[in-house]
């Protein structure tokens, strides 16, 4: 196969060249400089170089710009996210300890209770009514950092001895201006979904 040979005369012309091949991560980079006086290829001198690495410094401030923007445009996101994950995290821990309180009234056919942590231990037993000496008939849900209460939330719940309770009760978490509804059923039964309890 004949080789074509191209003369490339122009310096601004022999670097641009040079970067996009740097670019395109070429192991080697031949170039051809010509004598200005020549305008042919037959006094053409070869040369090999290295090619360039690393940035200018026009590329790196224009590289940390865009990362600087792109991680602005996401930090809501990534909040978010991470509210909702915490939400989430505390709905099922609260589920969780609503059926264990149920299944152990069930099994001691006695009476059972459940308590969110933002509530102390004495004033759980004060709002259960129960005496628990062998710490088997009160269940404490702890709540992830940063999990408030809604004022119109259950913090407790009791379980008669067959497993129902009096009345359908919902438990409301809130977190940077999200909330998630913990909906409990009168046998027992729970729901969670994110948003309010409807």
């Amino acid at each position: 196969m004949q080789r074509i040979k191209f003369c490339i005369t122009n310096p601004r012309i022999r670097s641009i060249a040079s970067r996009l091949a740097t670019r395109l991560s070429f192991a080697q980079c031949y170039l051809y400089y010509f004598e200005h006086s020549s305008m042919s290829c037959a006094r053409a001198k070869f040369h090999f170089a290295h090619p360039r690495s690393g940035f200018t410094l026009f590329e790196l401030i224009v590289t940390i710009s865009i990362i600087a923007i792109i991680a602005v445009m996401a930090a809501p996101s990534f909040a978010s996210m991470y509210s909702k994950q915490k939400l989430e995290s505390s709905a099922r821990e609260i589920a969780i300890k609503i059926s264990e309180a149920r299944a152990q009234a069930v099994t001691l056919r006695s009476t059972t209770g459940m308590c969110l942590s933002s509530l102390s231990e004495a004033s759980c037993i004060t709002a259960l009514g129960i005496t628990d000496p062998n710490k088997n008939k009160v269940f404490v849900a702890h709540l992830e950092k940063g999990i408030t209460v809604d004022s119109r939330s259950e913090t407790h719940l009791i379980f008669r001895n067959n497993g129902s309770i009096a009345a359908a009760s919902n438990f409301i978490l809130l977190r940077n201006g999200l909330s998630y509804c913990i909906a409990v059923g009168l046998t027992g039964d729970t729901r969670i979904r994110e948003g309010a309890c409807t």
